[in-house]
This record gives C-alpha cells, structure tokens and sequence, in this order.
C-alpha cells in the first residue's frame, strides 16, 4: 500500500489525469468547433474549462451575451463535465423540440443531469411506466383528492404557524415544504405514508442525496457506475426508506393480489399497471421515491417563489387576490372547479413562473444521432441543446422584466386568449413544452393554488424590514434561498 501511495505513483497518476481530461476537452470541442461558444478561454485544452468556471459563476449574463452576439443561431457554453449547446429563439426551440424521441432524447437529457439510472434504478430510468398514469390517472383524480387536502393543509398551517395576534417570524420554506411532501404523498400513498413524518423527511433528503451522489458518478465509466451505485448517499436512502415503508408497500401487494385493494392513488395504480419484473416491494418503492423527486422539490421553489413576491408587494397584490378568493370560496372550503376560477390567483402564478422560473436552461434534450437545424448547423450526437429561459421568457429587457402579476387575467377579460399557469408555449418553459411537458403540472398547479389561497385567506403576509428575497445558483439552477424568514399575522 505505501508503494501504491508513493510520491512518485501519485505524480504519475495526476499527470496521466491531467493528460486525459485535456486530451477529452480537446476532443469534445474539435466536435462543437462549427458552434460559436461564449465566454471560454484561449489556452488549448484549458478553453471549455475557463468557459465553465464563466457559466456556472454567472449563467444568465452568459446567456445574455450568447443571445446578444447570436440571437438567430445556436451558441455553446460549457459545465464541468460537458458542453450544452443553447438556442435563444423561439423559432430554433420549436424545430428540436419536435424532433422524434429516437433523435433528441428528453430521458437521456435527465439521466446525464442527475443520473437516474444509478440514483434511482433501472427500472426507473429503461421503463417509465409511471408517466402515462401521472398524466392520465393522477391528473383526473385531482378533483377527488381536493378535500383531503383541504384538511391536511389545514391541519398543518394550524401546526406551523397557529393563528399569531401579531406578526410572527415564519421559516416559510420549512413549512411549504414540509406541506407539499405530505399532500403529495396523500395521492402518491395515501395517509399512512403521508403522516409517517420519519418517511416525509426521508422523502425530502433523498433529493439531496440524489444530487450528491450524481456528482459522484457523472465522470466515472458506466461499467464503474454499475459498482459505485451501491456506495452511494441515494442508495442508502432507497434502503432506507424501504426499511419506513416496505410493510406498507408489501401490504398493498398482498390486498390486491387477495382482491380486496380500495385505495384510489399512485401507489395503487403503479401496483395495477406494472410489469412482472417491477412489481416488488423494492421497485415501488424505487418508484415512489422518484414520483417524490419531482413532486417535492420543484413545486416548494415555485410555491416559495410566489410567496416571496407577494410579501414583497402585499399592499398590490394581497388583498385583490383574498377578495377573489372569498368571492369564488365563500365558506373557505376550496373544490377543484373553485381553484379553476380563481383566474387572478392564476395569473399571478404564471407570471411567477415567467419571472421566476426554476433555472437558467429548460427543455434540454441529448442527441442519440447527430441532429441538424434547418441553418445546417448539427448537434452531434450525445451533446445536450436547450433553451435559454432568460431569453425566451422575455427578461433581459427592463420593461418585460418587471413583474405585473394580473397581466394575463387582465388579458383575457380584454378578450385575449387567457394564458392558464399550466399551459406551455414556445416562450413559456415553466413546466417545459412540447409532447414531454411536465405531466404533473396540473396536480402540482393545484395544491400550489390550494395553499397559496389558504394563506391568503387566513394570514397577512409581509418581508421582515430591511430583509429580501435572493435568488441562489447551484450550477445553471436558480432556486429562491430557503433560509429567508417572513412576518404573518392572522387576519
């Protein structure tokens, strides 16, 4: 071991390191030359790595530079571990977005991103079973599950934050999250797992986890990957969380198998719908896992947001929005085709979406074969293209940057066509756009509404004095800060 560890070995290793990954960027860029890039260095084998310490330092203003100096073409910028080619139109978006799955891959785009075939499982990542019920089954069911989590927010908000006389300082974060991951729960597993508070907490690491432990595997071969998995944090969550609710899941099983199964949620349909070789305890819970990785996190960041910007503007916002909410809810008590009316609610959504979108990149896709713009220019296979939020939603000009929160209810009572928070467009790439837009967006619009009208109704809302909310980087990500208090009183 002392003479594997030996100065002269290590010297060795690291050169022969160091001779790959130049060598490796070196290639990666001879394949993208025909792409402008934006913000990369000048020294040979060094250009993409300078170009990724400017992007990921500064993402938006490397955007804006690219869609400055080629807004009808494509540009490059690069990560640490890859390069993404950037569209900044929406003509150029719409031409990739409608190549078939087979050419630009939208699982493949995931996957390099967070790994899901090691982090989550290969059941997971090679049969995704569970998106057609996610659009299909879970969103149909919306309507009846409105009422339990009617009660649940309730419940939750009287335990978080109770009726305070005068202002009090609230963690707003803690308890969005903490009210998302349990009223997601209730239509992913019902109530016994929804109120299993060690599995909630639980559910909202192992996102963090995943994170952590794709970083770990990015770089390394896949037949490396393949061993690694096991070592990391993801895997220790799954075996963990198997061990909070595998009895459930494996009684689940059983009911069904006996005929006797009732409950009517995701749990339910993964166990009715799945193959032969994904109908374990394991796999479900596998699946369950995932389900919580996009139902969690991304809608807490959204929710936040909004409430961040309403608590920045309460004198123009807060009370429009309660007396829409007490003429469409008069009695508090919210069904789904309540939450549809709320218009003004959901216009103010949509522009959070707009102004606020989580990240910098959207609707990426990874090339199985080279793919060619109708200009001739190719993104050749396994490089990732995306579409650059800030400037297709419109925010590198100062006016269309300012944030007006009823600007599309007002539309639609001129007479326009009303622009719903879930519906996705070309220059709108909240929830992604295109046959692979999110497909939970309208149960997730849903309990965000359902909430957000809750704290309306019940609490006045402002920033402590002196304090604002930031917007954080993490990579190419921009997330709300999570560690912002806000002060609340009941009305």
């Amino acid at each position: 071991m002392a003479r594997l560890l030996s100065p002269a070995t290590l010297a060795a290793g690291s050169i022969l390191l160091f001779t790959f990954l130049v060598v490796r960027a070196l290639l990666r860029s001879k394949k993208t030359s025909h792409i402008p890039s934006v913000r990369y260095g000048r020294i040979p084998g060094f250009r993409s790595w300078q170009g990724a310490y400017a992007f990921l330092s500064d993402p938006e203003a490397t955007l804006k530079e690219g869609s400055e100096r080629y807004p009808d073409g494509c540009f490059k910028v690069s990560t640490l571990t890859s390069e993404n080619i950037v569209v900044s139109n929406t003509e150029k978006l719409a031409e990739y977005l409608a190549a078939p799955d087979s050419q630009l891959n939208v699982q493949d785009a995931i996957n390099e991103g967070i790994q899901f075939r090691w982090t989550m499982g290969a059941g997971v990542y090679y049969r995704p079973y569970h998106i057609p019920i996610v659009r299909g089954k879970l969103t149909q069911n919306v309507a009846n599950i409105v009422p339990a989590m009617q009660e649940e927010i309730s419940g939750l908000l009287d335990g978080h934050i109770g009726q305070p006389e005068g202002w009090k300082e609230v963690p707003i974060h803690n308890v969005t999250i903490d009210i998302i991951a349990k009223i997601g729960n209730l239509a992913l597993a019902g109530p016994d797992v929804a109120h299993n508070q060690a599995y909630i907490d639980a559910a909202i690491q192992y996102t963090l986890d995943l994170m952590i432990s794709a970083e770990f595997l990015r770089p390394l071969p896949v037949w490396a990957k393949e061993f690694a998995a096991y070592l990391t944090p993801a895997y220790r969550s799954k075996k963990k969380c198997e061990g909070m609710i595998g009895g459930y899941i494996t009684k689940r099983l059983r009911e069904t198998d006996a005929g006797a199964a009732k409950a009517q949620d995701m749990l339910q349909w993964l166990i009715d719908t799945a193959p032969p070789e994904e109908r374990t305890m394991p796999q479900l819970n596998e699946r369950l896992l995932a389900l919580n990785v996009a139902a969690i996190h991304t809608t807490t960041m959204t929710l936040t947001n909004a409430i961040y910007t309403l608590c920045s503007e309460p004198d123009k916002y807060l009370q429009p929005l309660r007396e829409e909410v007490r003429q469409h809810c008069p009695d508090g008590q919210f069904t789904k085709e309540r939450i549809d009316s709320l218009h003004k609610l959901d216009s103010f959504f949509r522009e959070c979406g707009r102004i606020g979108a989580i990240g910098t990149l959207a609707s990426g896709r990874q090339a199985r074969s080279d793919f060619t713009f109708k200009d001739g220019t190719v993104i050749p296979k396994g490089y990732m293209v995306s579409g650059s939020i800030p400037v297709l939603h419109k925010l590198l000009n100062a006016e269309e940057a300012q944030f007006d929160g009823f600007k599309y209810s007002r539309l639609a009572e001129e007479g326009k066509k009303r622009m719903q928070s879930v519906s996705t467009s070309n220059d709108y790439l909240a929830f992604g756009h295109g046959r692979h837009a999110c497909p939970g967006r309208f149960f997730a619009a849903s309990e965000m509404k359902q909430i957000f009208a809750n704290l309306i109704l019940r609490y006045d809302m402002k920033v402590i004095p002196g304090t604002k909310a930031m917007r954080l980087y993490i990579g190419a990500q921009k997330i709300p800060e999570t560690k912002l208090k806000i002060l609340m009183k009941r009305v």
